[in-house]
């Protein structure tokens, strides 16, 4: 190729073609090939590090799996090799305007892609491209008030990133394909879609759903349960921990659910999951693996204006007492849930609903007593056995002059029954309940009779 005399329109450069074009003067050298010396006086009067790239040679279609076409920019009439993880795949020659596409096989994830542009005895080498899915991934955690969004998308794309249905950022990806963007603080249930474009091509992620940056449990957490659901942030690594070791390991999807196996669930087992995105990390709440119905454990005595117990962890509890409801709560992560009701009346029955997704337990129906224990029947010398009523659930010392002869635990109506020593004329017996040393009562004593 010669350069005439005069003004010489020269390289015309992909990153920049519709916005600068260099000329030079240049003598007569007719008949003569472009030579290095020459090529780099026109290599060191480019303005910009873009403009310097642009000499090696741009790819400016979309790197992604399965891709067989590879197009771009060069210098113009420059011979455009290109590898494919170090294997010469394609030559060709960029046209007059530099553009150029070369056939290629099949490209294959995170394959290395590179130019080498040679005019003459010039040649420069690419940036190195990686080839990425074809739709757009995103890296980061898309939890409440995060306000960075990075992924990856094909190498120099355009990166749309649509938060809640509208754009709230717009950057390119590098030629690793990384992108980061800044958007607005993210907000629960928001949906978040990156599109790729470049020129006609697009492609859009799949659809991210925010969550919030602790991870949860969705699902029972009873005994014998073997299968643990729940949230975390999207693609995020789950570990699920029981009873203090690691039992299982999974990854979220766009909508940050995921699923896991673990060994038969044991009550009093505590549950915990870490989610994790590269250097990023969140821990769920602790869980308390609970029975499988709920219980009460608080003393429904006549007055109580207050009631309590346990459940499946995060299910919805409703109080049932005289036959309707008369409050609906939530238990906690471990389980425990309380409410306050209308004052209860001797005789009266209650019963626990606890629901979660698809499952409902009911309690078993307790029975509302008085509030001091008392003993049932006529305490006879002889005797082996004291009966009495107190709070349901609550623990009754049976105390005989003086000293416990006994401890038992009533049933559902309140009543419990003891076995203690021979009776004998005189002596005098005591009930005392208790529930969790938080709630204690004495009953009046009795006197043995003959």
């Amino acid at each position: 190729m010669s350069v005439k005399k005069g003004l010489v329109t020269c390289l015309a450069i992909a990153a920049v073609c519709a916005t600068f074009q260099q000329t030079v003067h240049a003598d007569e050298v007719s008949g003569k090939q472009y030579t290095s010396s020459t090529v780099n006086q026109l290599v060191s009067s480019v303005k910009s590090a873009s403009d310097e790239t642009s000499l090696s040679g741009l790819v400016s279609s979309p790197l992604v799996v399965g891709a067989t076409s590879v197009s771009g920019k060069a210098v113009a009439n420059a011979k455009v090799d290109v590898w494919v993880s170090g294997s010469l795949k394609a030559t060709v020659y960029a046209d007059a305007t530099g553009n150029w596409t070369a056939q290629v096989p099949a490209l294959a994830k995170d394959q290395i892609v590179q130019l080498r542009s040679t005019l003459g005895d010039w040649s420069a080498d690419s940036n190195q491209y990686q080839v990425v899915e074809k739709e757009p991934v995103v890296l980061t955690p898309l939890v409440v008030g995060e306000t960075k969004v990075a992924g990856v998308a094909a190498p120099g794309s355009k990166v749309d990133v649509w938060v809640g249905g509208s754009i709230k950022a717009t950057v390119y990806a590098d030629v690793t394909g990384i992108w980061v963007a800044k958007v607005p603080a993210l907000e629960k249930d928001q949906i978040v879609q990156p599109r790729a474009s470049i020129g006609s091509w697009y492609a859009d992620s799949d659809r991210y759903q925010v969550v919030d940056k602790a991870p949860k449990v969705i699902t029972p957490l009873v005994v014998g349960e073997t299968k643990i659901a729940g949230v975390a942030a999207p693609g995020s690594k789950v570990d699920v921990w029981v009873a203090g070791e690691l039992k299982a390991t999974v990854y979220a999807d766009e909508g940050g659910i995921w699923v896991a196996k673990v060994p038969a669930l044991e009550v009093g087992n505590t549950v915990q999951m870490k989610a994790s995105m590269g250097i990023w990390s969140a821990d769920s709440a602790r869980y308390l693996v609970a029975s499988k119905e709920p219980v009460v454990i608080s003393p429904l005595v006549e007055g109580e204006t207050k009631i309590g117990g346990a459940a499946i962890p995060s299910s919805k509890v409703d109080v049932w007492v005289g036959g309707s409801i008369k409050a609906t709560v939530y238990a906690d992560e471990t389980g425990i849930w309380s409410a306050n009701i209308p004052a209860l009346v001797t005789g009266q029955p209650v019963q626990i609903k606890s629901s979660i997704n698809t499952l409902t337990l009911d309690s078993t129906q307790y029975l509302v007593v008085e509030k001091t224990p008392y003993l049932l029947g006529t305490l006879k010398a002889g005797g082996t056995k004291v009966a009495g009523v107190s709070a349901p659930g609550s623990q009754v010392n049976v105390w005989i002059d003086g000293a416990i002869a006994a401890t038992v635990t009533t049933d559902e109506t309140g009543i419990w029954v003891a076995k203690v020593p021979a009776l004998t004329e005189g002596q005098v017996v005591q009930p005392k309940a208790n529930i969790r040393d938080a709630w204690n009562a004495e009953g009046a004593s009795v006197t043995v009779v003959k």
